[in-house]
């Protein structure tokens, strides 16, 4: 029997607190959390905590020092969410905030099976479910204070390039040459200014990741907040989630999807960007001034008047403006942005959006595939409360 078989045989509850024969005091744990999650992989964190720190250890260490962190981040929401559902979670901040934004979106995380041996096993995409508790503040008006649409939003190019990275089919290779609007509006909406952000990120189905972000929004005092707001894309799952946690939040469908939609049924009736862009951008302005019906209407009567057909291309322009119709009608409610202008509420989820990259950092490549879910789930957990502007990640260290 080696030593270390005999260490966990007279102390079995060393392995289930997470503790090995070597020690680092909380302060090294801390910097190998931290390194694990900031740098592209578990042996690069290694060489850096060695060339910046001094702290010799192994990737492979690293790797596991970072895992059991992460399981401890994920108990911990766990188990304030238990608390939550029975009434029980105090709330942990003194003063509620002005506005209280909470925005959700899903990502993709590569996965394989565990306990398989060496190599990738029954590899699979899998979505994380990601959220955002935001603090903020902002003016409230009187009248709309952007009631045309801003500049950025009317060029041709930085649109096209916001529909292909919201499709993933970003290249970077020079489109079209621009094309100015003919006279700029000078339009320019100021949207409330973040003062603090804390992060949620895990591989939980909705409803189970619905109750980790009604825990965090209560022990941050958002549902005392005097003005609240909910942002999310079309998805169905982003809209349950409200209606069962936050019904009390306004809420508000990006306005950026709302454009793809439109830009893609432009581009789909005018047989291309060069004849279609004239209609994106009369239904964008549309929309951004709270006339969602009539581009409805718009898309509906041109869509009556092409032929039918029993089945259709996904590529069929029927089936795009067919696509864009059902966006706008399931969303129509949650799209008064003049009102939202009107009471300082955020337009776009463009903060969760910049979340999800910052996490994809880590936890995406051509090379990663988490095990599932032992692998995936802790470091989402890690990498959250690395972009969280509090005091979770250091209390795991606390002696």
């Amino acid at each position: 029997m080696t030593a270390e078989n005999a260490g966990n045989l007279f102390f079995p509850q060393r392995d289930r607190l997470g503790l090995r024969r070597e020690k680092y005091s909380p302060g090294v744990r801390a910097q190998v959390a931290l390194a694990a999650v900031e740098t592209h992989s578990f042996e690069r964190a290694a060489a850096v905590l060695e060339k910046l720190a001094g702290i010799s250890i192994s990737g492979r260490h690293v790797g596991r020092l970072a895992q059991q962190t992460g399981e401890q981040l994920a108990e911990e929401q766990r188990a304030r969410a238990e608390v939550h559902q029975r009434g029980e979670l105090p709330v942990e901040v003194c003063n509620p905030p002005q506005l209280a934004v909470v925005e959700f979106d899903g990502g993709r995380i590569r996965t394989r099976a565990e306990e398989r041996g060496p190599g990738t096993h029954d590899p699979a995409w899998r979505e994380s479910k990601n959220a955002l508790f935001l603090r903020m503040n902002s003016e409230i008006h009187d009248d709309d204070p952007c009631p045309e649409l801003p500049d950025f939003l009317q060029q041709r190019t930085r649109v096209r390039q916001l529909v292909q990275e919201m499709s993933g089919a970003a290249t970077g290779e020079e489109g079209p040459h621009e094309i100015a609007p003919s006279e700029p509006s000078g339009a320019h909406y100021k949207p409330p200014r973040r003062l603090m952000r804390t992060c949620l990120s895990s591989l939980d189905d909705s409803k189970t990741f619905g109750t980790l972000m009604a825990a965090e929004a209560h022990r941050k005092g958002f549902y005392q907040a005097g003005r609240r707001a909910f942002v999310g894309d079309g998805m169905k799952c982003n809209w349950m989630i409200w209606r069962r946690h936050f019904a009390e939040f306004t809420p508000i469908v990006d306005f950026i999807h709302v454009i793809s939609y439109l830009y893609r049924a432009a581009v789909a009736i005018g047989e291309g960007e060069e004849f279609g862009w004239g209609l994106c951008l009369e239904w964008a302005s549309a929309c951004w001034q709270g006339r969602v019906e009539d581009v409805r209407a718009e898309l509906q009567q041109w869509l009556a008047e092409q032929p039918a057909a029993a089945e259709l291309d996904e590529e069929d322009p029927r089936h795009i403006v067919g696509r864009a119709i059902t966006y706008l009608t399931n969303n129509s409610g949650r799209m008064d942005y003049p009102r939202y202008r009107r009471d300082g509420l955020p337009l776009t989820s463009a903060l969760m959006e910049s979340c999800i990259k910052e996490i994809n950092h880590r936890v995406k490549g051509s090379e990663k595939f988490w095990n599932d879910p032992s692998g995936a789930g802790p470091i989402l957990s890690l990498k959250a409360a690395s972009l969280s502007e509090d005091s979770r990640l250091e209390n795991c260290f606390t002696p």
